[in-house]
This record gives structure tokens, C-alpha cells and sequence, in this order.
């Protein structure tokens, strides 16, 4: 375990492969976040025309600021407060730990939905009757808030001690696994939902727009914070993975893989919540709770059903745990770097703050919906639209483009990069921003 305090921490550590980098990357969202947060959003946002929101603004503004966030990190090897002291200094220091913060609060309520995980894997093991009644059975389960508490002090003591190893010897290696079986799994349920009765009518729901949705800017701050959410752009997860790479990695080809990777699998994860939803005539408008309805009816007409059900919730609570291990990351890399400690020290402040914070998620609804929209939505869209200024602005796009991540790049990307990232992207940004803060 690291020990050492830290100087410059992307020196000290790092990816042993171009495949952990990858998953590790998609780890920090894809699993509980894909599977829970996509599907509930996109139900609520006029299906279609949130997934077209969506996908759009995952090509036109994620790709050029994700570039240039990771990029930005691997240059100076520092964490979110180090690298953007060296651009923007002591405010740009400021700001790196108002993005570390985030990720902390995230890493506060993420495992609240973990933790209602683990009940149903308890419960489907015992025989437990979810099936009669799936709304009535997760209001039991969500209502036993000491039960769902310890459970997130399980999570949170789980990937402390995961993150203690640092990147290469304890997130790399559990991402490695645990993503591809997520993956799998999710295939498997995409095609056993294709074959329910009558699921054609939950596939529309899914997939036709409702257009007049396309007007609500609320509908399109909410679509830009779950696209930074599900990459990591924003709250310096990006920034911090980065300073991880190698000097030689082909950074811009590497974050488009990860990209492509991580709508594939919300776009898998809307599938098989969505349509069965409707097919089975539940309530797509379940919010926090439409997973843990919608799947263990999908399961209840499989075969052997609760023990597939258990399977998928374990491998999804491994899942989930790839991405608490990678939030918890970014606050720890801020910690060390900011207050010269060693990752020990900076893991267990992490881990008791959460543990505090988790406390108001865990015991209301409603302050858990509504921090899930500060962080998930708010923070995240205002941290990206910061960042992107002062890099595509301060710093320069075409500096970026040209001496940060094109010459390790097998794509020479052209100048018109550099129009999308200051013209489009930033002002895309600072909008979701705004009206984020708007509908708060």
C-alpha cells in the first residue's frame, strides 16, 4: 500500500495497460449509474428525445472537452487542484477542490443505491416473495433505513479499503473483472427482454420521441449532466485519470473508446428497463426506484429467475463498485496532493465524510432526490463548463490540440477541433449550466 505523501501523484502510480486505463475509465459511472440513473431520467424526459439529447451532446460537446480535461491531467501528473493551479493558479487551485467536493458527494449517495442492492440480493437468496408485489416490496425494503445505512457503511468501507492500494494494484485490477461480466450480463438481459409478450409498446415508449420535450431546457441540462456524469467529465475524473497515462498513450483514440462504450451500455441499460416497465404495466415514472422494480419482474418470467436475479445483482453491485472506487479517487488525489498527506490518511477523511453525508440521503427521498440533481446535474455541468474555460480559453484550444494530445495520437485531429471546443462545446456548457442552476 502507498504510504509516502505525495509530490507529483501521476508519477508515483499509474495503469499497467491501455485496457485498464479503459475500463477503469468507464468504471467511474458505467454499472449502477447506466443501470439506474439513465433509465430514470430518460423515462422522465420524453424517452426518444432524452436519449437523442443525450447521444448528441456525448459526441458534440463530450468528446473535445473530455480530451482536453485528460490531457490536462497527464501533462502535469497532479490531481484537479495541482494541474489547474498551474493554468489558472491560485483560483484554478480553488476550483480543483470545489470538483474534488464533488466527487465526494457523489461518492455520498452512490452507495445508498448499493446498498438497496444488497437487500434484494439478501432477500431473492431467503425466498422472498418481490414478485406479487413489486412496488409494495421495494417501499419495505427502502423503508428500512438502519438496514440501508449499514449497507452503505459496508460499500464505503469496501472501496476505502480497495482505494488503499491505489490505482494499479487495486483499481485497475477489480475493474478488469468486474466490467466485462456487467457487460455480459446486460446482453443477456437486452435479449431475454426482446422476447417478453407484448413488448413491443415499451420499446415505443422507449425509443419514440416526445418532441415538445426538446423544448424544455430542463430536459437538456438534465441530458448534458447525465452525459458528463456517465464519462466523468466535470468533477476532475477525467483530469484525475489522466494523470495516471503514459507519455505515449493515444489519449484522444483511447477517451472515444471509452465514450462509445459508455452510451452503448445507457443505451443497453434503457432497454431493458424501460420496455419491461411498460410491458409489465409498471409505473415508468418510478424514479429512484424503477430498477428494483422492472428487473426482478423481467427475471420472475425467466427460468430459474431468482437465481439469475441474484447473479445480476451481485455482478451489478460489483459493477457499482468499480465506479465508488474510481469517485473516491478523485477527492483522495485532491487530499493528498493538497494537504501533503499519505493516501491512508486521505482515504479514511474521505471515507468519514461520506459517511456523514450519506446520513440525510440514506433517511429522506426527497433530499436524496434533490442532492442527486445538485451533483448530478448542478456540480457536474458547472465544473465542466469552468474547466472548459479556462482550457479552451486561457490555455488555448489549439495549444491543447497541438501539443497535449495530437502528437500521441494515431488521428491528426484538424483545426476544426478547436472551433468545436471553443465555440460549441464551452458555450453548450456554460448554458447546461445555467439552466441547471435554474431548475435546481
Amino acid at each position: 500500500m502507498s504510504s509516502q505523501p505525495s509530490g507529483t501523484i501521476g508519477s508515483q502510480d499509474g495503469f499497467a495497460s491501455r485496457l485498464g486505463y479503459i475500463l477503469s475509465t468507464i468504471g467511474m459511472a458505467v454499472g449502477v449509474g447506466a443501470m439506474w440513473r439513465f433509465p430514470m431520467l430518460c423515462a422522465k424526459y420524453g424517452g426518444g428525445a432524452f436519449v437523442f439529447a443525450f447521444v448528441l451532446i456525448c459526441v458534440v460537446v463530450v468528446i473535445p472537452a473530455g480530451w482536453a480535461e485528460s490531457a490536462l491531467g497527464r501533462k502535469y501528473k497532479m490531481s484537479a487542484v495541482g494541474a489547474l493551479g498551474e493554468v489558472a493558479g491560485k483560483p484554478g487551485r480553488a476550483w480543483g477542490y470545489v470538483m474534488g467536493s464533488t466527487s465526494l458527494g457523489l461518492f455520498s449517495y452512490y452507495p445508498a443505491i448499493m446498498a438497496i442492492i444488497l437487500v434484494y440480493i439478501f432477500k431473492t437468496a431467503s425466498g422472498a416473495d418481490y414478485v406479487s408485489d413489486v412496488s409494495g416490496f421495494y417501499t419495505a425494503v427502502n423503508d428500512n433505513r438502519p438496514v440501508i445505512y449499514l449497507g452503505v457503511v459496508a460499500v464505503i468501507a469496501l472501496t476505502a479499503f480497495v482505494n488503499l492500494f491505489g490505482v494499479q494494484k487495486g483499481i485497475e485490477r477489480v475493474c478488469k473483472i468486474l466490467l466485462p461480466l456487467m457487460f455480459i450480463f446486460l446482453v443477456i438481459l437486452v435479449i431475454r427482454v426482446c422476447t417478453i409478450p407484448g413488448i413491443a409498446a415499451g420499446i415505443e415508449f422507449y425509443v419514440k420521441p416526445e418532441w415538445s420535450q426538446l423544448w424544455n431546457p430542463e430536459m437538456w441540462a438534465t441530458a448534458a449532466g447525465m452525459a458528463l456524469f456517465a464519462v466523468g467529465l466535470g468533477p476532475g475524473c477525467l483530469l484525475t485519470y489522466g494523470m495516471y497515462l503514459g507519455k505515449k498513450a493515444d489519449l484522444a483514440t483511447d477517451f472515444i473508446t471509452v465514450n462509445v462504450v459508455q452510451v452503448t451500455i445507457c443505451l443497453l441499460a434503457g432497454f431493458v428497463s424501460i420496455p419491461a416497465t411498460v410491458a409489465f404495466g409498471l409505473d415508468p415514472l418510478a424514479g429512484k426506484g424503477l430498477i428494483f422494480m422492472s428487473l426482478p419482474t423481467v427475471f420472475s418470467s425467466m427460468a430459474f429467475g431468482s437465481f439469475f436475479l441474484i447473479l445480476f445483482f451481485i455482478c451489478l453491485f460489483f459493477a457499482g463498485l468499480s465506479s465508488t472506487i474510481n469517485q473516491l479517487e478523485i477527492p483522495v488525489s485532491c487530499v493528498m496532493e493538497g494537504f501533503n498527506v499519505s493516501r491512508r490518511k486521505a482515504v479514511g477523511m474521505c471515507a468519514a465524510v461520506a459517511l456523514i453525508l450519506a446520513i440525510p440521503c440514506v433517511w429522506s427521498d426527497p433530499f436524496f432526490a434533490w442532492f442527486d440533481k445538485l451533483i448530478g446535474d448542478v456540480f457536474y455541468c458547472v465544473c465542466a463548463a469552468v474547466v472548459a474555460f479556462i482550457l479552451a480559453w486561457k490555455v488555448g484550444a489549439k495549444t491543447i490540440r497541438e501539443q497535449w494530445y495530437n502528437p500521441t495520437s494515431v488521428i491528426q485531429w484538424p483545426a476544426a477541433i478547436d472551433f468545436l471546443y471553443k465555440y460549441i462545446a464551452f458555450p453548450a456548457l456554460a448554458y447546461f449550466a445555467i439552466t441547471a442552476i435554474m431548475t435546481i
